[in-house]
Formats: structure tokens, sequence, C-alpha cells
């Protein structure tokens, strides 16, 4: 028997291409930090421009915020950083970041999260979770196996799971909280 998607979820899909991301645009100019607690290994090749280190590491750029137990960071020859995060079940790798010119913040967790700084976009791979907060408080949501977080084209894309899996891993979950009316013109 072929699976085909409800035509309900594809209009779901589709109304959240409309939703607007835009990250922090002066975020990319930042230097990249990356620290840690300093009880475990840190590695750096200067030739092949990779770091990694591991133990509570946090890593910020501007307004961008990733924390997890292992992070190997990349830099490519115009000085373009990349990332992957590493977390667990029990203590999933983190994602912030401030929207550009609203008072929304954008927070996401995954057992991987791959930041590439040349595309400006953010991967969240196995069990993702991504929130959006407006004025503080928890707004829009979704779970899927895997969010991509394409920034320069403002858009999200979510993956079920591998057939197999289990019901609730396999389906992207999306909430949207309808918008307080205001005076303000549409975005």
């Amino acid at each position: 028997m072929s699976r085909r998607p409800s035509s309900c979820l594809i209009a779901v899909l589709a109304l959240l291409a409309c939703v607007p991301v835009q990250a922090e645009r002066a975020d990319r100019t930042k230097p990249l930090v990356v620290e840690s607690d300093g009880k475990k290994a840190a590695s750096v090749d200067l030739s092949k421009r990779t770091t990694t280190v591991v133990g509570n590491v946090v890593i910020t750029q501007g307004t961008l915020q990733i924390k997890a137990d292992k992070v190997d960071v990349r830099e490519d020859a115009p000085g373009r950083f990349s990332a992957t995060a590493l977390g667990s079940a029990a203590q999933p790798a983190t994602f912030r970041q401030k929207r550009d010119r609203v008072d929304e913040v954008i927070e996401a967790q995954a057992l991987r999260i791959e930041y590439d700084g040349g595309a400006d976009r953010i991967r969240l791979v196995g069990e993702a979770r991504m929130r959006i907060l407006r004025a503080g408080q928890p707004a829009d949501e979704a779970t899927a196996a895997v969010i991509v977080y394409d920034q320069p084209g403002d858009t999200l894309t979510f993956e079920g799971g591998s057939p197999g899996s289990s019901a609730a891993a396999s389906r992207p979950r999306l909430v949207f909280v309808p918008r307080a009316e205001s005076t303000e013109a549409p975005r």
C-alpha cells in the first residue's frame, strides 16, 4: 500500500513556508567564539583549519548561540565557519538566535546540530525541536526527525523519520499560535 501525504499535511507545510524566520543579519560579521569547561580535550589543527572541543561547549557569534557536549569547527578559505555540535538524548545540543528586526527568538534542540556559516543554514538532526518566542513568550513550535533553517531563504523545512521508526518520531508536528492583533503592518 502506498503512503501519500494527506492534503492537510501538505497545506500545513505550504503555510509554514510562509512563516518569516529571518536571523539577525549582524551576527554574520561578528567573531565566532568557542568556549568549554576545560575539563576535557580541545584540539586545533592549524593546517586543516579545524578545531575540536569537548565538554560543555558554547559557541557564540553575535546573538547566535550553540551549546553541546562536543563541537567540531571548520573554517574555509574565505574565512567562513561551519560547526557540527553533538548532544545526547539526555542532553541534546541546543541552538538560540534572535530574529532580525523583531522581538522574536528562535530556540532549538537536537541530537546533532550542523551550522553552515557560508550558507547561513542550521540543520537539526535527530529528535529535533524548534520554537519561536515572541516577546519572550513561547509561540510557534515544531518537532521532526530533521529540521532545516535556511536563513537567507527565510524558510524552515521538516522531515519525518525513517520507515519503521516510532509514529511520534516519523511525523513532523507543527503548532501555530495566533498572533495578537496589533496596528503593525504585516511583515
